[in-house]
């Protein structure tokens, strides 16, 4: 059954397209993924189908009377009095306006005399509980349980209130309450963001099994890999649909790209030699002094030129790539840092991590995870001498570490200084060598007179990523470098740490990245931490078969 249709959907904010003629469709238990850099329209998308942004032209149309649920990326900054729990209960609001109805009809029926009277209102609360029942409205509780289970949603965080809970915790709620809702179209935006592991995959075992259809945009390959039935990738303007998942993806985009490339070709030879043809008449009638020739030679040119306007193809687009390089120092030494018996306790005497002790051996990957809240960025703040919490313990850094950072939340001193600005001050180089950088991480002449306080998430790491180059390093602490970046921006990160030969320190959720780099895994639970060398691939099978 068709749930979701867009058709010839285009957008424009006053500076060109940032997309037309974009058609899909999705059917019931369907799931489509979005894909493409930042800034290319995929959120607008997601908020065009849910209403709340007008498309400029097209249709989109969606199934009557269909119940839609919408996770947006500004989730964390939205402010609400009520507990976790009340909200939670949004979820099933047709049920409890039932409820509510069959309460109120008990209440008047006491008060009422007339024997019909009341037999009309038994009757109606008949039919409503009948309703209530075939609706699931005696299974809320469990429903309720069950998703928050899922989603690690402790029983002490369900009686709290909303605005007191993190951004990340403010997500979760917001994506409960989507799930509970049993949309029969659920818009997700990069939902995997503040999620950790455990919660991903059950994200993605839920999704996998859902009855309805799914809209996701996001950038995790693996989440993107695991849920898709489809993919549309918005790319310079065109959109373009692949009925894959991202591995399959991958190769067809690479196929299609190599045809259209053959074709584009084959069709410039063609042109070239109509062209030489021409020249040759030319020459010849200039060299014979035949007007016939030169006529006839002129007569050729214009028929190539309406060739050309007609069926010319343009040249296959390709998004241009821009390279990261890391400036190394002598690595030295034979561990870069270790953490031993390490103790960290809130300012209220929570004890979060509890005799914790791992190495990171020089020249080592190592890759940090744990459930939201285990005390990994505590650790790494630590270790980096930022932590304000106290602890007990020891921490050693090689006096041969240079270390380079890059934190989860990038804040900036004076978040009115332009882009250019900043970078100019952290990096301390002139102007026209700052131009030059910054373009290389997609800052044009437009985008480095941006206030840094107005800049994207994945903007700030970008801008983050480009002072780090500038520096010398041998050790490099990244806390979950790929949330809000785009793929391009994560191959670009990916491929500038493959030619890195330092050490490396990451806290991610990212599995893709995690597989393609780590040689030992650290696991936080329960304040200890436990090691496994290999991949996350290698992690999953030895904590497999360790149940």
């Amino acid at each position: 059954m068709l749930i979701l249709d867009i058709n010839k959907v285009s957008k424009d904010f006053g500076f060109g397209p940032i997309f037309e003629d974009l058609s899909f469709s999705l059917n019931e238990g369907e799931k489509i993924s979005i894909i493409g850099s930042n800034g290319g329209g995929k959120s607008t998308l997601l908020k065009m189908i849910a209403q709340i942004e007008k498309c400029d032209g097209g249709t989109i149309s969606i199934k009557k009377n269909a119940r839609v649920a919408y996770l947006d990326q500004t989730s964390p900054d939205q402010q609400d009095d009520r507990i976790v729990e009340e909200i939670l209960r949004d979820g099933f609001a047709g049920l409890l306006k039932i409820e509510n109805e069959i309460n109120r009809i008990y209440e008047n029926m006491a008060t009422i005399s007339d024997i019909e009277e009341c037999n009309r209102m038994a009757n109606r609360v008949s039919m409503l509980q009948q309703k209530f029942q075939d609706d699931g409205g005696y299974e809320i509780d469990t429903e309720i349980n069950m998703v928050c289970s899922g989603l690690l949603i402790r029983e002490e965080m369900r009686y709290q209130n909303y605005n007191s809970l993190s951004g990340g915790e403010k997500t979760l709620v917001h994506l409960a309450k989507g799930l509970l809702g049993k949309p029969d179209l659920f818009l997700l935006d990069e939902p995997t963001n503040h999620l950790d592991l455990k919660r991903i995959e059950w994200l993605e075992n839920y999704i996998k099994t859902f009855k309805g259809a799914v809209v996701v945009v996001s950038h995790d390959r693996k989440f993107l890999d695991h849920v898709s039935s489809k993919l549309l990738e918005i790319d310079n303007g065109e959109a373009t649909v692949y009925n894959t998942n991202y591995s399959g993806y991958l190769i067809e985009k690479e196929r299609r790209y190599n045809l259209l490339m053959e074709n584009w070709a084959e069709q410039q030879a063609y042109f070239k030699r109509l062209e030489d043809r021409a020249k040759r008449m030319a020459q010849a009638g200039m060299a014979t002094n035949s007007k016939v020739m030169t006529r006839k030679a002129g007569v050729m040119f214009a028929r190539i030129e309406r060739e050309k306007e007609k069926m010319s193809l343009k040249r296959p687009y390709k998004a241009r790539k821009f390279n990261i390089d890391f400036r190394e120092q002598d690595k030295g030494g034979k561990n870069a840092i270790e953490v031993s018996h390490l103790k960290i306790c809130t300012e209220n005497g929570r004890m979060i991590v509890d005799d914790a002790s791992f190495s990171v051996g020089v020249g080592e990957r190592v890759f940090m995870i744990g459930n939201n809240g285990s005390g990994k960025t505590s650790i790494l703040k630590i270790i980096l001498g930022e932590q304000e919490l106290s602890y007990q313990g020891d921490i050693i850094v090689s006096p041969n570490v240079q270390l380079g950072y890059l934190p989860q939340i990038i804040n900036f001193r004076n978040n009115k200084q332009q882009v250019l600005d900043y970078f100019q001050h952290e990096v301390g180089i002139g102007e026209e060598r700052a131009r030059s950088i910054l373009f290389r991480f997609h800052f044009d002449q437009e985008n480095v007179k941006k206030s840094v306080g107005n800049l994207s998430g994945g903007e700030r790491i970008r801008l983050r990523l480009a002072v780090l180059m500038q520096q010398s390093m041998n050790t490099l602490v990244f806390d979950e470098p790929t949330n809000h970046i785009d793929i391009p921006t994560r191959e670009a990160l990916e491929e500038a740490i493959e030619n890195f030969n330092g050490t490396l320190l990451v806290i991610s959720h990212d599995r893709f990245f995690i597989d393609r780099f780590a040689d030992k895994i650290i696991e936080i639970v329960n304040g200890k931490a436990t090691t496994y060398i290999g991949n996350y691939e290698d992690y999953q099978t030895k904590k497999s078969g360790n149940m």
